[in-house]
């Protein structure tokens, strides 16, 4: 292919903020992603080619698998959708680990995608270029990686100094800047601190004469009409954190929960246990709670019967961080007795429109997808056999929708010189020109079937994955061998139901899944 563009080609953008950018932004230096779009949208047009689509990453993250927007992308460059991909810099793609940098190499190595920054074109088809934007990769890991390691010094000298580090405050109090120095610290709201306080007085000492758990206080606060500072209601995970959390008895704590990676049949699975090794120490915020109280708290979870878990509860739901609302965002949630029927998986969210259904229904439904694609793609490859095309007849059609391609591209351009003739008119314009470019997207996707290879195919891919999961997952020997197959070939899956079953109904009534296969 080479670095030469395609005028009539297919390109798009994609813009992600750094943290350097976060911290310019904040110094006044306008909108990120707004100013790459721009000097972008100025780079297409000395190219002379055309932007049809931005990827527009709003969030941040490490790794790709944070990242929807990158993923999506990704997804579009295996298909090969894209001819290039216009970003502010190589490292923009991803600062990820060898894995993640892999991954976006390889995407556009085999479809043939070439990276457009102002400052150069790559083709990571090209030897040359693949090795130069493996260097650049490299030494912009090694960059974040010291980022990384000061900011966190940075946030420790901070905690020790008893600034408060979380961007939200908790319940009871309301985050403000510290005067006269960088940092933050807390200060008492007083409406919300008092419940608060009376939140442990209930635990500690009883309500209505009678002793309360976490779901008691959350129903009587939720009557009382309060909600959390998202506006949520009160939940018994809620009102357990405000009872355990140190903050209230004027701590500040750091790295609780510390992230381990570990590795599951070739995919990284990010998990945040409790760590021992943490940060407390006394802040520059006032208590709300005496000491006494909160430790008499903590007493009485202590003292709490704690029924060991057996080794069916710990495995019990095979669809385990897979399944999310599509409500809430939350994921589902396994219940019940898992002997009977399986157990059930509903949303932990209190008065979420979602309604559960068996485990074994929602495994019966995935199953079937993951057959289809199966069928489907295996029909696809088989019929897509070199044996199995006419490439004569393939070239003659191709030709044939080159040449109506290029009669449509001919028309938008005499509809762009009779806008500027003043012709027509902007509405005109954009009417002309939106059925102009559909008839063009049209032909293109034509032409992409014409050479489409299977292969590219994120679902394609995976297909040999797809056969094993099937061929395997009715005798896998426990449910956590079942998640992981499940998670070698999805990354989510959407549950859409919100009618109830009952005794005599179907368990798979009014069930709808939709299923985000992982990119390979």
């Amino acid at each position: 292919m080479g670095n030469t563009l395609n005028p009539a080609g297919l390109y798009c953008v994609y813009l992600r903020k750094s943290r350097r950018d976060l911290e310019l932004e904040a110094l006044g230096q306008g909108d990120t992603l707004a100013r790459h779009a721009q000097a972008l949208a100025e780079l297409a047009s000395r190219l002379g080619i055309r932007i049809a689509r931005t990827y527009r990453e709003v969030v941040s993250g490490d790794t790709i698998a944070e990242r929807p927007e990158v993923r999506l992308l990704l997804e579009d460059v295996n298909a090969g959708k894209w001819d290039g991909v216009l970003a502010m810099d190589v490292d923009r793609l991803g600062r990820g680990d060898s894995m993640d940098q892999g991954l976006i190499m390889q995407s556009f190595y085999y479809s043939g995608t070439l990276i457009i920054t102002p400052d150069k074109i790559y083709n990571p088809a090209d030897e040359a270029d693949a090795e130069f934007m493996e260097i650049k990769l490299f030494f912009a890991r090694r960059e974040y990686q010291m980022i990384k390691k000061r900011m966190q010094r940075g946030r420790i000298a901070s905690v020790m100094d008893g600034c408060y580090l979380a961007p939200r405050a908790v319940y009871g109090y309301d985050r403000v800047r510290l005067t006269g120095r960088k940092g933050w610290t807390l200060q008492i709201n007083p409406e919300k601190a008092e419940i608060v306080r009376t939140v442990y007085r209930w635990y500690a000492e009883g309500m209505d004469g009678k002793n309360v758990g976490a779901n008691s206080i959350a129903r009587r606060l939720n009557d009382m009409g309060l909600r959390t500072d998202l506006g949520n209601r009160f939940t018994a995970d809620s009102i357990r954190n405000m009872l355990q959390n140190p903050t209230y008895i004027g701590k500040v704590q750091w790295n609780q929960r510390q992230e381990a990676t570990r590795i599951e049949n070739g995919v990284k699975v990010k998990s945040r246990p409790k760590s021992d090794n943490y940060i407390l120490i006394d802040g520059r915020h006032e208590p709300i709670i005496e000491p006494e109280l909160f430790d008499r708290v903590q007493a009485m979870f202590a003292a709490h019967d704690k029924r060991p878990k057996n080794d069916m509860a710990r495995v019990a739901n095979p669809l385990g961080g897979l399944v999310v609302c599509p409500f809430c965002g939350h994921h589902l949630q396994a219940k019940g007795d898992p002997h009977r029927r399986g157990g059930l998986i509903h949303c932990p969210t209190p008065f979420c429109p979602t309604a559960g259904a068996y485990i074994f229904a929602v495994e019966d439904a995935v199953l079937e997808i993951l057959a289809a694609w199966r069928d489907e793609y295996s029909l696809k490859l088989s019929q897509t056999s070199p044996d199995a095309r006419d490439a004569a007849a393939i070239e003659a059609a191709r030709q044939q929708l080159t040449l109506q391609r290029e009669a449509f591209t001919a028309r938008l351009q005499r509809h762009y010189d009779l806008l500027e003739q003043g012709v027509y008119s902007v509405d005109e314009f954009r009417e002309r020109r939106a059925k102009v470019n559909a008839q063009i997207a049209d032909i293109d996707r034509s032409i992409a079937a014409l050479d489409h290879t299977p292969a590219n195919d994120p679902i394609a891919a995976l297909l040999p994955q797809i056969t094993t999961v099937l061929n395997s997952y009715r005798t896998a020997p426990d449910a956590e061998s079942k998640n992981t197959l499940l998670r070698s070939v999805i990354d989510h899956i959407t549950y859409h139901k919100t009618q109830r079953g009952y005794r005599n109904s179907n368990p798979g009534d009014n069930l709808t899944l939709e299923i985000a296969p992982r990119i390979p």
